[in-house]
């Protein structure tokens, strides 16, 4: 979820996976459009939605790779077969 500003001021918490798109808007403002066809209008310029965007799935593949690689690491076989196996994007992207 990444931290947005109202235009009152208040904060609120939208998922990033359910943005289709961020529009520039009058006074450093911006429209964000949601996948079923929603649109809120937030005090954050464009760009740093975007970044906001930008950020939260970079942590959130590096999770998945550190939990992959602690994964491949563990001592126990019965923590082995605890963690489900997950395919690392370099392992995708070489194929």
């Amino acid at each position: 979820m990444i931290t947005l500003k109202k235009l009152d001021g208040s904060t609120m918490y939208l998922n990033e996976d359910l943005i289709e798109r961020v529009e520039d808007g009058v006074d450093g403002q911006s429209a964000v459009y949601m996948i079923n066809g929603g649109h809120v209008v937030v005090a954050n310029d464009s760009a740093s939605v975007v970044d906001k965007i930008r950020t939260e799935k970079a942590t959130l593949l590096r999770r998945v790779r550190q939990v992959s690689q602690d994964h491949a690491s563990a001592p126990s076989p019965t923590l082995r077969s605890a963690v489900p196996e997950m395919t690392l994007l370099s392992q995708v992207r070489d194929q």
